[in-house]
């Protein structure tokens, strides 16, 4: 698994996406069927809109005033299907044709359930 600084979203695909407290996982498929997941970290707030397994064909980045950003997926109508307001990204590449959302899966799902919330702010 590595890590990336960015990916080609133009003609991918979410697979899925899950939502623990305050970070999103999004486990995305490039055109070239590469496997990755996006983990967003510090999330406010997560807007979607029939997202899953649709054409992606724009993916963009804007930084609000309150210094948070806010990642915006887009269909091929260009309409936004995903948009996560969060303090920060990280973008892992798992493989090649891995299983559906089994890149998830590598990356792990600890957060998911049995949060104690006295270890976040």
């Amino acid at each position: 698994m590595k890590e990336r600084n960015s990916f080609p979203a133009c003609d991918g695909h979410i697979e899925s996406i899950l939502i623990g407290y305050r970070m999103v996982k999004v486990s995305f498929q490039t055109w070239d069927a590469k496997k990755l997941v996006l983990i967003y970290d510090d999330v406010e707030r997560v807007e979607e809109q029939n997202s899953v397994f649709g054409d992606i064909s724009e993916y963009t980045t804007n930084e609000t005033e309150d210094g948070c950003m806010e990642y915006s997926f887009f269909d091929e109508e260009d309409q936004v299907v995903l948009k996560i307001l969060a303090k920060s990204i990280k973008i892992l590449e798992t493989g090649d044709n891995a299983g559906i959302n089994c890149a998830l899966f590598d990356v792990g799902s600890d957060y998911i359930g049995n949060q104690d919330l006295k270890e976040y702010p």
